[in-house]
């Protein structure tokens, strides 16, 4: 009987996925059958009571929506796996590899490397290296990404010497690029190359996207090293490549590299040729991020939404289960029994009719808590720019009120006896000190990095050059959407001075002539 229940539910699940299904695109056709397919798969297993069956194929349906890109849903269905299937095997450390994967991708380094730690942990007592083998690989990833460099060699090598051991051609090549890349950060050149090269060796396939991007790194300390005939002819070579694997992330990034090259030969029509063309694979890459995305969030709603029905049409099954039962047993009974039967359903009518109600309220309550908090935030949000911006034009203020103070005191000096002179000369020195005071602007970042807690950092990772404090300010204040009337008060010098800084500013910056330098500031 159970495992008819389960057939007729499966059929009613795949019916619901069909008529989904009609709604869609193949691509998304694809999706939700897959995933049908595996939740199938995992209904049967929890019927069996298979806990490991269960685990496998909460980590197929996580690895499914890694694909898809849907992050969360992945790292959720990771954690069932784990929490359910309590064994730490090799399934446990593969789930974490991936978990931890998941949030370097998303720039969470501390998360990343938490989870890889516990992987080499849970790894080195199963013997399990190649687990291990990533998980170090990881952790090497994290640490070039936070710029510590010995840390990153020594994980990188300790997951080389890992793949080596077993034999994994793609693995080693791998490990050698990232070796490659961190040796190319110190700017040691030759060593990075000679990386590269091992990679290359390594990489069996011609056309995968492992072999582009490592001719793409070749290529790149060719240019570095201005040995420009061979950096053009590899990144010909990777262009060709990515072109007819149709991957847009290396033909964009062969492009750019081309771009580079010609400007460093002078020749600035092919520079512009390649970025021009460069840009336009970047806005279309763009575009079908966005697309692939919303058809990833289109096809979790759909599959949620199935689940939904199905669940309905279960409850509906098994009321009318019971009013079947029901039927049965008044048309068996007297009359007296079928009054007290009708009464009864009556009864449950109303109980059922509440218990809706209150659920309704429950939802509405839960929403209004949503609308309360974020309600709640934007304020918060909103007094804390204002916050800023108050404090920003208290600080110019004060600073034109005390320069101004200080230029009456000097052409006061000479018109007073000498001990008066004295005195005035010492409260213009004072207050000439007071206007170079660093805490007020101390005071004034942080309050700002509250708000923008990431700015400073993405700032300075796209500035070409080392940028001064004057220069970090300046980028603050414009970030603030401050005139440059204002941010001339507020630093204490001329409108010209701060359009000279703003040219200076523009040329650390990757800003074309046509770029704006407020709007760029405004959507870093």
């Amino acid at each position: 009987m159970v495992n008819l229940l389960n057939f007729l539910s499966f059929l009613i699940f795949y019916f619901f996925s069909i008529t989904l299904l009609i709604a869609q695109d193949s691509v998304s056709e694809k999706a939700i059958f897959k995933i049908n397919r595996i939740k199938y798969n995992l209904n049967s297993a929890k019927n069996k009571n298979d806990t490991l069956g269960i685990a496998e194929n909460f980590i197929f349906l996580a690895d499914f929506y890694k694909d898809l890109g849907l992050g969360s849903e992945a790292i959720k269905n990771y954690h069932n796996a784990q929490e359910l299937y309590l064994i730490k095997d090799t399934l446990f450390v593969y789930a974490n590899n991936q978990i931890a994967s998941i949030h370097l991708e998303l720039k969470q380094f501390s998360e990343a490397s938490q989870y890889a730690k516990k992987s080499i942990y849970i790894a080195k007592s199963l013997n399990y290296y190649r687990g291990l083998a990533n998980a170090n690989a990881i952790l090497g990833s994290v640490n070039e990404k936070e710029g510590r460099y010995t840390n990153a060699l020594n994980y990188q090598n300790l997951s080389l010497s890992l793949f080596e051991s077993l034999n994994d051609s793609t693995g080693i090549a791998l490990t050698n690029e990232n070796l490659g890349s961190i040796y190319e950060d110190l700017e040691q050149y030759d060593l990075a190359q000679n990386y590269f090269n091992i990679a290359h060796d390594f990489e069996k396939s011609t056309t995968s996207n492992l072999k582009i991007n490592i001719i793409n790194n070749q290529s790149d300390v060719f240019r570095k090293l201005k040995q420009y005939d061979q950096a053009l002819k590899l990144t010909n070579i990777a262009l060709r490549l990515a072109r007819n694997k149709n991957n847009k992330q290396q033909e964009e990034s062969a492009l750019k590299d081309l771009a580079r090259t010609y400007a460093e030969l002078e020749d600035f029509e092919n520079a512009y040729k390649y970025l021009n063309e460069q840009n336009l694979i970047n806005q279309k890459e763009f575009k079908n991020q966005n697309l692939q995305l919303v058809s990833a969030m289109e096809v979790l709603y759909n599959v949620k939404e199935s689940e939904a029905q199905l669940a309905i049409l279960n409850k509906q099954n098994q009321l009318n289960r019971t009013r079947q039962i029901a039927i049965i047993i008044i048309s068996l009974a007297v009359i007296l029994v079928f009054v007290i039967g009708l009464i009864h359903l009556k009864k449950r009518k109303r109980h059922e009719q509440k218990l809706l109600t209150y659920k309704q309220q429950l939802l509405q309550a839960d929403l209004d808590i949503k609308i309360a908090e974020e309600m709640s935030l934007k304020r918060e949000i909103d007094i804390k720019i204002s916050a800023l911006t108050n404090y920003s034009l208290n600080l110019a203020h004060k600073n034109k009120l005390l320069a101004d103070v200080s230029r009456t005191l000097n052409n006061i000096k000479g018109r007073n006896p000498e001990l008066i002179k004295t005195k005035l000369i010492e409260l213009v020195k004072t207050i000439n000190s007071d206007l170079s005071k660093e805490n007020e602007w101390s005071e004034l970042m942080t309050y700002f990095s509250q708000i923008n807690p990431n700015f400073f950092k993405d700032l300075k990772s796209q500035a070409h050059e080392e940028l001064t404090s004057s220069e970090m300010r300046l980028c603050m204040l414009l970030r603030l959407n401050l005139s440059s009337k204002a941010i001339a008060s507020i630093l204490n010098i001329t409108p010209d001075s701060v359009r000279v800084a703003r040219y200076r500013m523009r040329k650390k910056l990757p800003l074309t002539s046509k770029d704006d330098l407020q709007s760029y500031i405004l959507n870093l």
